[in-house]
């Protein structure tokens, strides 16, 4: 039987995405009750698939309503359960674990409210990055993540993503990469760990390369 809240949280991204009335839905929302949603949402899978969701979902809703720029983060904007969220309470509060916006992913932030400690993953999965930033793809492969498959999912847009926004200078041996993988490092296990997922991905020895980061902008590329 499928999961009442990932579902929701589906719909309310395809809609999103229609650019549809997604009032209805943002009501179910925050008619949620706290203890119903985190008993429902009782796997690391199933609040990854809630929360993603959610996320890109509000990031359309927030950028059209507003037509702000790197604002659109910060405001708290998001209704769930009573509570008001921002696109970065969900991201570095509960799917980074109650990480701070800055430091690399090193440095846990005390301050996070009892909503978000409750609902946060027990542990970073660093391909949420790319899954957050998957509605900038040009080639875009994935409407809404769904829990029952989320794992080939998350593998299959962070292999999109990389394929598509990485670049290799084969005269120099450097590859550049998305600057959030630096921002991040900590979530994708360190430097060396980046290379090796390069590797993977691009099938080939990567060891005599050296990374470089590019600025990428989720905003720019949207507007």
């Amino acid at each position: 039987m499928k999961n009442y809240y990932t579902t929701l949280s589906e719909e309310i991204l395809s809609v999103a995405k229609l650019e549809k009335d997604t009032i209805p839905l943002r009501r179910q929302l925050f008619y949620i009750r706290l203890s119903k949603l985190e008993k429902s949402l009782d796997t690391d899978d199933l609040k990854k698939t809630f929360w993603i969701n959610i996320y890109n979902a509000f990031y359309l809703i927030t950028l059209k309503e507003t037509k702000q720029g790197k604002e659109i983060f910060n405001l708290k904007r998001i209704k769930i359960a009573r509570a008001i969220l921002s696109l970065n309470d969900i991201e570095h509060g509960i799917l980074r674990k109650y990480k701070f916006r800055i430091g690399y992913g090193y440095i846990t932030n005390p301050f996070y409210s009892d909503f978000i400690k409750k609902l946060a993953v027990s542990k970073v999965d660093y391909r949420i990055h790319f899954a957050l930033r998957s509605l900038n793809l040009a080639q875009k492969t994935i409407d809404y993540f769904d829990s029952e498959v989320i794992e080939e999912q998350l593998t299959t847009v962070t292999t999109d993503f990389i394929h598509l926004e990485t670049e290799f200078d084969e005269e120099s041996k450097t590859i550049q990469v998305s600057d959030f993988l630096l921002s991040y490092l900590k979530d994708f296990g360190g430097k060396n760990s980046v290379k090796k997922l390069l590797e993977r991905i691009f099938e080939r020895d990567l060891k005599n390369y050296k990374i470089r980061f590019k600025t990428y902008n989720r905003v720019e590329k949207l507007l």
